[in-house]
């Protein structure tokens, strides 16, 4: 059987997406040569172009403010590298001072006092190097009689180079840095001078007619890269100047060039802070007779990663780039294999602007979804997803997560309702198994017991004689009062999704002082009235929940409003999308009883329904069942 229409487009289209993404990899890796060094120097023009633009407006003409930004910028990046550049080289000349330190700490691994697992990796070490520097032994066999003179060995000897040719081997690695850098200087220069051309440019070629969405898309990601990279700047001196000066006081030669090691190598994602540390790990070895200022800089460095990821970047990073750790994870490794180091510096800036892209380009919405750090399913659609997976803890998190920024009723009405939505429309379509659907039910019952029991533990850790030692023995003998007759019934309208939500709002009402029950989904209508009947319930609130609810509701209430005439009775069909008018009109209800679509618009008629309800508290301080709840009216019946 063919495949339907629409799905071979929509497999063409990924086949065509992935095709362009296959040869976009593929341009940038072969004309990288070109590509990195106007990306550094894009880069740069997003930090540098907000100085020039203050610079103009300062009066400065605008090639007098780049000229200087840029002369600015260059001079600090030059001064950098020559402050490293004298300080390695010092590292360098000290080095041989330190020889007969490091021989005599290899030779004091081998002695019996040290641990046997070093003097065990020593000998190792020198069995191998023997091993590898002893030329293979051959045996020779007996001469013969009869054998022929070998011949005499001749050796062809290489050229000797030439002095070009020695220069030229010296000189290129040099070259091809300092090439790179003068490339990076003329495109910031460029860049600078065209800003606003090149932005016209690049709005003009993604626009496709929307200049709005956009000028929107270049001011987003702008935003995003150079708060990125100023916090990032922060951040790292806030790591590296400690760094230095910690590694002056413990005795580390050169601290100057590690301190700035480890705050320019910070902006290389995860390797950074390894690298910056292993140099001056490996110098204290070097420099210190035992181990002390080997432990030293370790826990220096320790101390310091410690407090920049969970101190400094959490104050300093009020608003992230909006990226996924693990997407960051991955964009370094993928930037790492496409372009090498320079990639791996540049692989958050260029993630970040793949991000706006897929923020702002329809046809890119993938990116977003991929590299976002925003939950991709809303509230509602997660806590659904727990319940099809079966993990009841997982339900208890979604709740949780929620509960710390809204208060319960809004949970409720804003996330546990809809959820029980979603999987209502999914049962009646079939497309739920027998056994979900029970674990759907009791999963959410169980969550709302949950939240019940954690209110009341609350309440026993608020109230101040909660305390079960500091009351008499024989109070704590005597018998609890029965509880009182429920002023409130809720009464579901067909099954147990109806209950469900039942429970939440009685939950609710128990919350606020008032003594409210719900009927079992599986009893009759005559059980029903005679529990109204018998208990003299003040007010009836029937629950439905869509879809296929209104005819199972109609019919409940009136076989209610027949048994009794006078008797409030709300009718809640929970977050129904039609008008008040047209439900009132298919339910065939009185223009007296409310009709009901959230639990606080059911909280509300509880009390025009003239139920005394406690004042609402916050969950933390909630005391549910202090109040004693008011006595209930009998209810009149026909």
């Amino acid at each position: 059987m063919a495949a339907p229409i629409g799905e071979n487009n929509e497999a063409f289209t990924w086949f065509i997406r992935l095709a362009i993404v296959t040869l976009v990899v593929a341009i940038m890796r072969f004309a990288q040569d070109v590509l990195i060094p106007i990306a550094f120097a894009a880069l740069l023009a997003f930090l540098l172009s907000p100085l020039v633009v203050r610079l103009g407006r300062w009066g400065l003409p605008k090639p007098a403010a780049i000229i200087v930004t840029v002369s600015f910028a260059f001079a600090v990046l030059g001064g950098i590298g020559w402050v490293v550049s004298v300080q390695a080289i010092g590292v360098v000349r000290q080095l041989p001072d330190h020889e007969a330190t490091l021989r005599q700490k290899i030779a004091g691994l081998k002695q019996p006092h040290s641990p046997a697992f070093l003097s065990r990796i020593a000998d190792m070490f020198g069995n191998l190097q023997r091993d590898l520097r002893a030329k293979p032994e051959r045996a020779e066999p007996p001469p013969r009689p009869d054998d022929e003179p070998k011949p005499v060995p001749v050796q062809v000897k290489a050229a000797e180079v030439s002095a070009l040719q020695l220069a030229r081997d010296v000189a290129m690695p040099i070259l091809r840095p300092l090439g790179v850098a003068g490339m990076v200087v003329v495109f910031v220069v460029f860049m600078l001078f065209q800003r606003e051309d090149l932005r016209d440019r690049v709005i003009k070629f993604v626009s496709a007619g929307q200049l709005n969405v956009a000028t929107q898309a270049l001011d987003d990601a702008a935003t995003r890269v150079s708060r990125y990279l100023g916090m990032q700047l922060v951040v790292n001196a806030t790591y590296g100047i400690p760094v230095g000066i910690g590694l002056y006081f413990i005795g580390i030669p050169n601290a100057l060039l590690w301190g700035i090691l480890a705050t320019l190598l910070r902006f290389i994602p995860f390797l950074g802070p390894w690298i910056a540390a292993s140099f001056p790990i490996l110098l204290a070895v070097v420099v210190d007779p035992g181990w002390t200022k080997v432990m030293y800089v370790l826990g220096l460095f320790i101390v310091m990663e410690l407090i920049s990821n969970n101190v400094i970047e959490v104050v300093l990073y009020g608003a992230s780039t909006g990226i996924s750790n693990l997407a960051l994870l991955v964009a370094a490794v993928f930037w790492t294999w496409l372009w090498g180091p320079a990639g791996l510096v540049l692989s958050t800036p260029l993630t970040v602007l793949l991000l706006v892209l897929g923020k702002y380009v329809p046809g890119l919405n993938f990116l977003r979804m991929l590299l976002g750090s925003d939950p991709v399913l809303e509230p509602p659609a997660q806590l659904y997803q727990r319940m099809l997976s079966m993990e009841s803890d997982d339900m208890l998190d979604v709740a949780q997560k929620h509960l710390e920024t809204k208060p319960l009723e809004a949970f409720y009405d804003e996330v546990f309702i809809p959820a029980l939505l979603l999987a209502e429309e999914d049962r009646h379509r079939g497309a739920l198994t027998e056994m979900r659907q029970r674990f759907i039910f009791e999963a959410s019952r169980e969550l709302i017991d949950e939240l019940a029991r954690e209110d009341e533990a609350a309440d026993r850790e608020l109230a101040p004689d909660s305390d079960p030692n500091t009351a008499p023995p024989a109070a704590a003998a005597a018998p609890q009062p029965l509880p009182a007759p429920p002023a409130i019934l809720v009464v579901p309208a067909r099954d147990e999704a109806d209950e469900v939500v039942g429970l939440m709002l009685s939950h609710l009402l128990r919350r606020r002082g008032a003594a409210c029950a719900v009927q079992p989904a599986g009893s009759g209508l005559r059980e029903t009235l005679e529990v109204i009947e018998r208990q003299r319930v003040k007010l009836v609130i029937i629950s439905g929940l869509p879809p296929s609810t209104v005819s199972a509701a109609r019919q409940v209430y009136r076989r209610l409003r027949a048994g009794f005439a006078t008797l409030p009775i709300a009718v809640a069909i929970w977050r129904h999308r039609t008008s008040a008018v047209e439900l009132q009109a298919r339910l065939h209800t009185s223009r007296n009883d409310p009709l009901l679509g959230s639990l606080a618009e059911a909280v509300a008629a509880v009390e025009a329904a003239g139920i005394g309800l406690e004042p609402p508290r916050p969950r933390e301080t909630d005391d549910a069942s202090a109040a004693e709840p008011p006595a209930a009216s009998p209810a009149p019946a026909s």
